[in-house]
């Protein structure tokens, strides 16, 4: 009988200790953009947005002694969050958003190249680090421009064992790489 409470013991012991993978969600476009506002109030129409990446699935993953361990993944349909969050943020900055081509001043296409969220298993250093990186091509008359923009941020969190625990640092690099990309279409 003691053998049998020592084996159901250990199987809790490892079971709770064991690493939760469950797929990352984002949260919604926190509508935090306090940059510049648009000088004339131009008209935007996002084009496209596509999401480059070959699987679109994998976020990143886990190091564990400088080794791959496990891969975070992700089911958001990032093309669809990322023109709803860019549409609002647009609308801080005193955009009008136009729902025709022919209607707007600025054409804007979205290519997402990279998303990737690197958790290391470092103790008393930054162990959350996480890139993001977009090419917005605008089309202004007859000037195309295209940009690309990178989004790196690191942290330290507390050690995790569940995926969930990376949700916050993603939705805030999301809601950065919106801004950053506001910000600079202002100065058009």
């Amino acid at each position: 009988m003691k053998n049998i409470f020592f084996l159901l013991a250990i199987a809790l012991f490892i079971g709770g200790c064991s690493y939760k993978n469950a797929p990352l969600t984002l949260q919604t476009y926190e509508a935090n953009y306090q940059g510049q506002k648009s000088k004339e109030q131009k008209s935007v129409f996002i084009s496209t947005v596509k999401d480059l990446r070959v699987d679109k699935r994998n976020i990143g993953y886990t190091l564990k002694d400088k080794e791959k361990d496990i891969s975070l993944f992700s089911d958001v349909n990032f093309e669809k969050k990322y023109k709803d969050a860019l549409l609002y943020a647009l609308n801080i900055a005193e955009f009008n958003t136009a729902t025709n081509a022919d209607d707007a001043t600025l054409l804007i296409e979205i290519y997402i190249k990279k998303i990737e969220l690197i958790y290391t298993d470092k103790k008393f250093e930054e162990n959350l680090n996480g890139e993001i990186s977009i090419e917005v091509v605008v089309k202004n008359d007859k000037v195309t421009s295209k940009q690309n923009f990178r989004q790196k941020a690191g942290k330290w969190i507390s050690p995790s064992y569940d995926s969930k625990d990376f949700e916050p640092f993603l939705t805030t690099l999301f809601s950065d790489s919106i801004n950053n990309i506001v910000s600079k279409l202002t100065e058009i």
